[in-house]
């Protein structure tokens, strides 16, 4: 009997001992799938509250209403009269952001096609702000050009929208541009302009289908500017249209197109995937070009 009883104490202590070991590998395996935390274009880790700026943004300088800004993960697109803008924002505090810009003037501009390319002379824009609310934003800005004055920013909360690539098939066009998005999100495009050679082409991806932004790789080829392989974003705005933010070096491009005629260019998916139905390849962020 004492044998018996031996063994199964073995047993015993044997099963529970392996129930500890596959219970010590589930908990590490669940550490090693936590996500690294997003950084900007510099390198640096983007804090929470610059987070929570991700999305579009309209206002100006000076009271003015002409500026248009794209905010994810601690990098800053922006779109003046006259000038664009490419930088990084952090917050020392749950109130405050800091900006870091840099405005280039205008190196190509055809307002007609909404296409704009900024490039050349910098200035560095430094801007003090205060999250007035979630939504709003105000501040005052000073420059290495000794300028100074006052800054006025409002969330147009379209971020929050559903984006899906399905929502993005059809001919996207401007007066003489046009680009076909396939369901996969591959897309090309031409410049139908009298004595213009521009083709573009290039992939989007989703991002995160709970937010409207996507993901986009571009290369250009003929054009007037921005010649070449680039990253950027697109996403459909409030209304309808599709907007395009590139960056290659310092160089930055601005787009802006007309939904489709036929159903689907307007309005992002807001249902999940049917069951059996492949899902859109998502991806983590797009990378930037220095």
């Amino acid at each position: 009997m004492s044998l018996v009883y031996s063994y199964r104490n073995y047993l015993q202590v044997f099963f529970v001992s392996l129930f500890l070991v596959l219970i010590t590998g589930c908990i590490g395996e669940d550490k090693d799938d936590d996500q690294p935390a997003p950084t900007n274009s510099d390198g640096d880790v983007v804090d929470n509250t610059s987070l929570t700026l991700n999305g579009f943004w309209n206002g100006g300088f000076e009271q003015a209403e002409t500026l248009r800004m794209l905010i994810f993960n601690g990098d800053v697109y922006g779109l003046d009269e006259d000038k664009a803008f490419f930088g990084t924002v952090e917050s020392p505090s749950e109130e405050e952001v800091d900006f870091t810009l840099t405005s280039y003037p205008f190196s190509y501009d055809d307002a007609a096609n909404f296409e704009f390319v900024a490039d050349g002379v910098a200035t560095v824009y430094t801007i003090n702000g205060l999250l007035a609310t979630n939504t709003s934003l105000v501040g005052d800005f000073e420059t290495d050009a000794s300028e100074f004055g006052a800054l006025m920013l409002a969330n147009d909360s379209t971020y929050s929208t559903n984006s899906s690539l399905t929502s993005l098939i059809g001919k996207w066009t401007t007066t003489d541009l046009e680009m076909n998005i396939t369901s996969r999100g591959r897309f090309h495009g031409v410049n139908n302009g009298t004595d213009k050679d521009c083709s573009f082409e290039g992939q989007i991806d989703l991002i995160n289908s709970a937010n409207s932004l996507l993901a986009i790789t571009l290369n250009r080829r003929n054009c007037d500017d921005f010649n070449g392989d680039s990253t950027g974003f697109v996403a459909i705005n409030v209304d309808g249209e599709l907007e395009l933010y590139s960056k290659m070096g310092s160089a930055l491009l601005f787009m802006k197109f007309t939904a489709p005629a036929a159903a689907g260019g307007t309005t992002p998916d807001t249902e999940a995937p049917t069951e059996g139905e492949a899902e859109e390849p998502v991806v983590e962020e797009a990378a930037e070009e220095g």
